[in-house]
């Protein structure tokens, strides 16, 4: 990777590194307070537990949950924050940053200036794209591996192994959806039509998720959602990553950024 591209992968992290502290920042304030209040929660699980038992289990389906047991802090947090909140602040920070890559420089006017730089359109594309890799990295391993010394901190009991999996799952989801708000990002030249676009996306995805969860006659419409193969359940208290989740995530991350990349190589802006 040459200078140019590193100088642009350095002004574009620097550009934002508020912005990603910030998300850091909060993702670690959740934890701590999860972490925090766990110890009581355990003292109380039994009868978490059997309030549990009353909810339809498709209700619960509908949003991630196949298994209500607070014994382990893995248990608890799963369903707590990995399969809600946690993805959430994925996609909003994913969709945030490929929105100002391509399509926030058009509507600020100054891709010209960005691309007057003796660096070829492809290498400014893949620049982005890698930034938007290295805020994500940063992004989990700060939201992820924090629980460790929040759960020592708190002496609370906890699988270390289990938040590799949840990491290595959040990496590929989070790119799933960083790379196909690159690809809109090279599509439009407005960062709010990207994010209106992947917005409504997502929100298509989740109900689709919903629905077949909640209909067996339309079951199959899951295969259609990105938050059917993000089974943060599995990998948090099973300990499994699913490899269909895997290599779907892949094949899309693969599909998007090639086709973004062809799309913004071949457009006049």
């Amino acid at each position: 990777m040459n200078n140019n591209m590193w100088s642009i992968i350095v002004r574009f992290l620097k550009d934002r590194r508020i912005s990603l502290l910030v998300y850091c920042l909060s993702g670690v304030a959740f934890l701590e307070m999860y972490v925090a209040i766990y110890p009581s929660i355990f003292s109380q699980a039994a009868r978490f537990n059997e309030l549990f038992q009353s909810y339809p289990k498709e209700f619960l389906k509908a949003f991630g949950v196949d298994r209500l047991d607070m014994s382990t802090l893995e248990n608890y947090i799963a369903m707590e924050h990995f399969s809600m909140i946690w993805p959430l602040m994925m996609i909003i920070l994913m969709i945030s940053i490929a929105g100002g890559a391509l399509a926030g420089e058009i509507e600020r006017g100054t891709i010209e200036l960005v691309l007057s730089r003796p660096i070829s359109r492809l290498k400014l594309f893949i620049g982005r794209y890698t930034y938007g890799f290295i805020a994500l990295a940063i992004f989990i391993l700060t939201t992820v591996f924090m629980i460790i010394p929040l759960a020592e901190l708190h002496n609370v009991t906890y699988d270390a192994g289990r938040y590799y999996l949840i990491a290595i799952l959040g990496l590929l989801f989070g790119l799933a959806v960083f790379s196909l708000a690159m690809l809109a990002s090279a599509l439009f030249s407005e960062k709010g039509r990207v994010s209106m676009i992947m917005g409504g996306l997502l929100v298509l995805m989740y109900v689709l998720n919903l629905v077949a969860a909640l209909k067996e006659n339309l079951s199959d419409l899951k295969y259609l959602s990105f938050f059917h193969y993000f089974d943060a359940q599995s990998a948090l208290t099973k300990g499994e990553l699913n490899l269909t989740s895997v290599w779907v995530f892949a094949g899309i991350i693969v599909v998007s950024t090639i086709v973004g990349a062809v799309v913004w190589k071949r457009r006049d802006v």
